[in-house]
């Protein structure tokens, strides 16, 4: 009986180890074999990675439908002229002057003593005719003023600055050396130039064809929501004389100022300059046959629209024009020679007095 229980007892403990021992091999086949190996967590994740890195979540929001163009529209700035309610101004004061051999303090042409044509001021004869212009430019009191025999846009620079009277200049400058060009000074804003250096036809000249003799300045010009187009011109000097040429000039600028206003029907239009040629003259009688031209001195006696004086004459050589359109006309009665003294026909250290005329809307 004894033998017999040892017997069990041997048999139950060889039986118990044999269970551990596939237990143990079963969890070891367990990790060889477990599926979710295919599918690890921390895997997927690396491997979608580069998606995080491009954020759609964040660029999707920074485009959305409308967004956009509320951010862009400012670069785009809204006209306050556009506006039916929109301020404009009822009458503008346009001027005239020539600044007579406004030169800088550098001889370009290498000529710039005794007689010749160009000059150099020292320093203080520089700052002294700036300062001069500025003070006859406040004492024209224009809104816009043309100007004629500027050498170089550094002194209508210089000019602007001292008179501090205008928001913008131009000078139509012709490239020559030591040439006097003409130029502009304006309140408001300037939105286009022209120097007009094509040819013209001139039948006295030789080869039927010409220029003009210093440019034929075209400014467009944005003032008090309202457009304004002046054209600054200097015709041929009358020293050296050739009128066949001062005829052709005036001829082609009537051409342009006709084909402009059609152009431009609603702009105030404006000719103003030195034309070196006096009431009566082939140049201006050519400009005042024009129907829609008005030379606003015209209605001043002999003397009272003089701008010079020529050889103990006083005539008039600067002159404006006001071109007939749809918007603006000449304010009868305005029209003023701006000078030193009513005997005298010179403003400052110019030999020429300065014209200006008021325009209304």
């Amino acid at each position: 009986m004894t033998k017999i229980l040892a017997v069990l007892a041997f048999s139950l403990l060889v039986l118990s180890f044999s269970g551990c021992e596939e237990t143990y091999e079963n969890t070891e086949n367990a990790d060889v074999v477990d599926p979710t190996e295919s599918t690890e967590p921390a895997e997927s994740t690396e491997q979608t990675e580069p998606t995080e890195q491009t954020e759609p979540t964040e660029s999707t929001e920074q485009t959305e439908p409308g967004e956009p163009t509320e951010s862009t529209e400012p670069s785009e700035p809204e006209d306050p002229c556009a506006a039916q309610d929109a301020e404009k101004i009822n009458s503008v004061v346009i001027g005239t002057y020539n600044t007579h051999l406004f030169f800088d303090k550098i001889c370009d042409s290498e000529y710039c003593s005794g007689s010749d044509f160009e000059s150099v001021p020292s320093d203080s004869e520089y700052n002294a005719k700036v300062r001069d212009l500025a003070d006859s430019v406040k004492k024209i009191g224009a809104d816009i003023i043309l100007l004629q025999e500027v050498e170089k846009e550094s002194c209508l620079k210089d000019l602007f600055e001292k008179s501090g009277a205008y928001d913008e200049f131009y000078l139509g400058e012709k490239g020559a050396k030591a040439s006097v060009d003409t130029g502009v000074m304006t309140k408001g804003k300037i939105t286009y130039k022209n120097l007009h250096p094509e040819q013209i036809d001139c039948s006295g000249c030789d080869g039927g064809k010409t220029t003009f003799s210093h440019t034929f300045l075209e400014t467009h010009i944005e003032l008090g929501c309202r457009k304004i187009i002046v054209f600054s011109a200097h015709f041929k000097s009358k020293a050296d004389d050739d009128a066949p040429r001062r005829l052709a000039e005036a001829a082609a600028a009537a051409k342009i100022l006709k084909n402009t206003v059609k152009k431009y029907p609603d702009a105030l239009i404006v000719m103003g300059g030195d034309l070196n040629d006096e009431p009566g003259s082939d140049t201006l009688q050519s400009l005042e046959n024009e129907s829609s031209f008005v030379r606003v001195a015209g209605e001043l006696s002999s003397n009272d629209q003089a701008t010079y004086s020529y050889r103990g004459a006083a005539i008039a050589l600067d002159h404006i024009f006001w071109v007939k359109s749809d918007l603006g006309s000449y304010k009868t009665g305005s029209a003023e020679v701006v000078k030193d003294a009513p005997s005298l026909y010179y403003l400052g250290s110019s030999d020429h007095a300065a014209l200006k005329a008021a325009f209304e809307f």
